[in-house]
């Protein structure tokens, strides 16, 4: 396959399926389609057969359902193994990239209308104890899990949210 990993990771709709069996834990193509029903049915087996090819997702089980077989898939759970320190640099730089790339074709267009997309960049830094931020990231988590399995639907758009947590550079004797 020519696409890279960090590719396949980082393609929306690759995202939305890995979502859909986290949630889930397994799918069959019609389960995925029905919750994610502005991908056409074409469109979601190619990026189901790049998933399984990737070897991100695999097949749990195989039944046969009016003279075809019906797939049900899974993620795997450990497709590369822990991933090293470089992996996971070249994943944060990799999605910066696709975030600014994002925001560089957003203001290329002629559109745009900041108040009305509801535009909005912060950055803070928090002076939080381990316990602490585990908290904060928990009652994250449980916002955002309240809006998770929202489906298409009328006024609703999809909305790119990006949460990094990153250290403060600081010196060590800061710490």
């Amino acid at each position: 396959m020519d696409k890279s990993f960090v590719d396949i990771i980082m393609n929306p709709v690759n995202q939305r399926i890995a979502q859909y069996l986290i949630l889930n834990k397994t799918g069959t193509v019609n389960d995925i389609a029905t919750e994610l029903s502005d991908v056409s049915k074409p469109s979601l087996y190619r990026h189901i057969k790049m998933l399984l090819d990737a070897g991100l997702i695999e097949v749990v089980e195989e039944k046969a359902v009016r003279g075809t077989v019906q797939k049900t898939y899974a993620l795997v759970v450990s497709p590369l193994g822990e991933p090293s320190q470089k992996d996971i640099a070249q994943l944060v730089s990799y999605t910066l990239m696709s975030v600014m790339a994002s925001f560089m074709t957003y203001f290329a267009r002629e559109d745009v209308d900041m108040r009305k997309d509801m535009l909005s960049v912060s950055s803070s830094t928090l002076m939080l104890s381990d316990s602490e931020f585990m908290e904060m990231l928990g009652k994250i988590g449980e916002v955002f899990n309240g809006y998770i399995r929202n489906k298409p639907g009328e006024g609703r758009k999809p909305r790119n949210l990006v949460f990094i947590s990153a250290p403060v550079n600081m010196d060590r004797k800061g710490e």
